[in-house]
């Protein structure tokens, strides 16, 4: 009877060990392709509109250039100047009718600080403004995730060749940056990660810290209260992008860091999460194929992704609308 149940127990583990993710068919829309190429921008919407800003461009060189590109003309434009320091995998988001930018890496030694940039900058639309703000405190200005609750914008985690446990955020009424003391039940600190916000609610995840990372979580950064969701499926992943629609969070993308022999690879597929059901689903792959450093934003509850660099660093300068 023993040997009986101890098989029965094997057979369940195996089962659960091989739970069948589910697939779901989406359709993606190519849109007019950006002027420049790109790998490692980043990008978020904001009235209506869709930005991308700075990144490195096919031969090298970084950039620190901003755009917009209009959803109903289908067109793209420079539409200022940025006065900082061309960079990579810095950091964007909107709020309260201005982008908050800046972050990154620039040019230079991989260990020096003065590579590690902690600039901060507000830019106005209707003003075509550029107000330089209060620095980020902490080394980690490479790859941080941001959300923006209240009159705060949290930048999660990122690197400068180590990690940290602390979470800063801006506030905006008092132009400073605060760290909140470390918390056990916060997710694994990375970078690369990717976070969206669906129906109030902000979702962080993926990412790098020396592994790659499957981890997803909804945060409540006002109270530092994490909840850990269902992994997503496969391989951990960094330098995915990452949009939510009006029914689901989209995936797109990334690398899973390893050697050829051992794993390693750029992703060419497209994961669908459910935040009501918290389910993953395979929703295709992307017409460009394997792509990682790309990016991702939504307009209207409809997402747009592309941009990026295949898994030979060749830069991609199409972009494409998710047709649920």
């Amino acid at each position: 009877m023993r040997v009986e149940r101890f098989i029965v127990f094997v057979m369940a583990m195996v089962m659960m060990s091989c739970h069948h993710v589910p697939e779901v068919e989406v359709r993606a829309r190519e849109c007019a392709s950006m002027p420049v190429p790109r790998a490692s921008a980043v990008s978020c919407s904001l009235n209506g509109k869709g930005f991308v800003f700075s990144g490195r461009a096919q031969n090298g060189a970084y950039l620190k250039d901003l755009w917009e590109y209009d959803a109903a003309t289908d067109q793209w434009k420079q539409v200022s100047s940025f006065p900082g320091k061309a960079r990579v995998s810095a950091a964007m988001i909107a709020y309260d009718g201005a982008l908050y930018m800046g972050l990154g890496y620039g040019k230079g030694k991989i260990y020096a600080d003065s590579s590690y940039l902690h600039d901060w900058w507000r830019w106005d639309p209707n003003t075509d403004q550029w107000t330089e703000l209060a620095s980020y405190p902490q080394e980690t200005t490479v790859s941080p995730t941001l959300f923006a609750v209240g009159s705060r914008i949290y930048a999660i985690y990122g690197t400068s060749g180590c990690f940290t446990r602390e979470i800063n955020y801006y506030d905006t009424k008092t132009n400073r940056w605060h760290s909140t003391p470390d918390s056990r039940y916060r997710a694994l600190s990375a970078f690369g990660s990717v976070g969206a916000v669906y129906d109030g609610r902000c979702f962080y995840g993926l990412g790098n810290n020396t592994t790659n990372l499957k981890q997803w979580y909804t945060v409540d950064l006002e109270a530092d209260d994490w909840t850990r969701l269902h992994s997503a499926p496969g391989k951990g992943r960094t330098f995915s992008a990452c949009a939510a629609s009006k029914d689901a969070i989209y995936v797109f993308g990334g690398r899973c860091f390893a050697g050829e022999m051992t794993g390693g690879e750029v992703f060419p597929d497209i994961l669908q999460y459910s935040p009501k059901e918290d389910e993953w689903r395979h929703a295709g792959e992307m017409p460009c194929g394997r792509a990682e450093n790309q990016i991702a934003f939504a307009i209207n509850g409809k997402v747009y992704f592309g941009l990026g660099e295949d898994e030979n660093g060749t830069m991609i300068n199409q972009l494409y609308c998710l047709e649920e």
